[in-house]
């Protein structure tokens, strides 16, 4: 009995009676789960305050056959840089023989003084200078940079290109067939073509600014050495030339050493070449060049603009940075970033001596031109309304940003500044523009952008006119006409 009784008894006692267990260990303490780092891009940054800048004022002088020249020293980097100019350039081609300038120019390089083409061209390389050339409407210029202990030498070379080209006819026949190249690759550029035929139809045919200054292959195939001798001459003479000069120098160690090369540099005849303004254009139709098979469609619109530093430049030029100036403007917003028409569209001033235009230009997709179309004008006919602070004050902060980095190299410096000088500008004119950026006021802007109504612009589409015309009818723009560009 007993062990029955024990057993039952074991049976109904607490197991903790029976068994006693060790305790349980206390359970670990949480585990925070790790701060991630925060997020540079989660808000956006705040735009602090311009930092003052302040653009150099020229040291002045002249050589002694008055040629005006500006000294801008900078002594951190042993490097100088210089640009002549000349208010002489593709307004003197003749007619029928377009890109004489612009050839010219090209062969200027190619031989002068005592040195042909390879030893002049060795020479520049030897002594780690580059010479840079072109030529417009408004004029011709060349510029020279290098080591500051090559200016000597640097100066001999550009005097003999400027005063002593040699124009030799197998250097004029390469150099021929090199812009031809050149022209001919372009026009398989709807952006390119588009922007040549606008300035032509913008301008007339016949005008100084509405002709070709890279020139026509008809017009080239006619150029010899003797056109470019007699543009030579009537174009590089002292008349209206201007010089700047900037980097690791002084006008005490400059200005002498100009002079014995330039300072009996002589006059020419003042040539003087009729620039009349624009032509007036209104509600004219929408212009096309047809380009088959192209997947893209060059834009250009013209508005009548304003000649350089004409009273209202300031204001347009922030309504024109709002409408299409930076990557966030109106124009790219809109067709790039929402609607991603296009790799980008931009808008800008093109001011020149005589007059100017306000242009909008870009490349959209072939299949949406229409579309691209109907929002473009949209917006032109908007930012005649005006522009909000916001914008004002972003347009201003680019446009001085613009400034500052043209000047962030010598070759920058010497070029904006040779402008002003070759524009009659005190020296002082740089530092009084950027002043009045930040001085301009909203109700300016608006009054400014109202003049730009989209009735007196040309429209220029370069593209595949099988595709985007009857989609263009389509969208209501239907007088259009087919041009050839020039």
């Amino acid at each position: 009995m007993i062990p029955v009784l024990l057993s039952v008894l074991l049976a109904v006692a607490p197991a903790s009676a029976r068994t006693k267990k060790p305790a349980a260990p206390p359970p670990p303490p949480p585990v925070e789960a790790p701060v991630p780092p925060p997020d540079p891009l989660a808000t956006m940054p705040t735009v602090g305050e311009a930092r003052p800048f302040v653009p150099p004022t020229p040291e002045v002088g002249a050589l002694s056959n008055q040629v005006p020249v500006w000294v801008l020293p900078s002594p951190k980097l042993p490097i100088f840089s210089l640009v002549l100019y000349v208010p002489r350039g593709s307004q003197l081609d003749a007619p029928g023989k377009e890109g004489t300038a612009a050839l010219a120019m090209e062969v200027m390089g190619r031989g002068a003084g005592e040195r042909d083409s390879a030893a002049f061209s060795a020479e520049v390389e030897r002594r780690g200078l580059s010479i840079s050339r072109d030529a417009g409407p408004d004029g011709a210029w060349v510029a020279l940079s290098g080591p500051t202990e090559q200016l000597q030498a640097g100066l001999d070379l550009l005097a003999d290109f400027v005063l002593r080209p040699q124009f030799a006819g197998i250097e004029v026949k390469k150099a021929r067939e090199l812009l031809l190249a050149g022209l001919q690759s372009n026009l398989d550029e709807p952006g390119y073509v588009a922007s040549r035929t606008g300035l032509s139809l913008y301008w007339g045919p016949a005008h100084p600014y509405g002709r070709p200054a890279d020139g026509t292959q008809a017009g080239l195939k006619k150029i010899g050495a003797v056109d470019l001798k007699k543009w030579h001459k009537a174009a590089w003479s002292a008349t209206g030339a201007t010089l700047a000069v900037a980097g690791a120098v002084t006008k005490e160690q400059v200005l002498p050493m100009l002079d014995a090369r330039f300072g009996a540099w002589k006059a020419g005849k003042d040539v003087k070449v009729d620039v009349p303004a624009a032509p007036v254009h209104d509600r004219e139709a929408i212009y096309i060049v047809d380009a088959p098979g192209s997947a893209q469609t060059g834009f250009y619109v013209a508005f009548p603009g304003l000649a350089q530093f004409a009273p209202p430049e300031v204001a347009t030029k922030m309504g024109t940075i709002a409408l299409g100036g930076t990557f966030t403007s109106r124009l790219n917003a809109l067709l790039r970033e929402e609607k991603g028409y296009t790799y980008g569209v931009r808008a800008a001033m093109e001011s020149r001596r005589h007059g100017g235009t306000l242009l909008v230009r870009t490349r959209i997709r072939a299949d949406v031109t229409a579309e691209a179309m109907v929002d473009l004008v949209a917006q032109l006919d908007k930012i005649t309304a005006g522009i909000d602070e916001a914008e004002l004050k972003k347009a201003q902060g680019a446009a001085r940003q613009d400034v500052v980095e043209v000047l962030e190299t010598q070759a920058g410096v010497a070029g904006a500044y040779v402008d002003y000088l070759a524009l009659g500008r005190p020296p002082g004119a740089l530092a009084a523009e950027l002043t009045s950026y930040g001085a301009v006021r909203i109700d300016e802007v608006t009054s400014a952008m109202a003049l730009y109504s989209r009735q007196h612009a040309v429209f220029v589409l370069v593209g595949d006119r099988a595709l985007i015309e009857p989609k263009l009818r389509e969208k209501g723009f239907v007088d259009l006409a087919v041009v050839t560009p020039p």
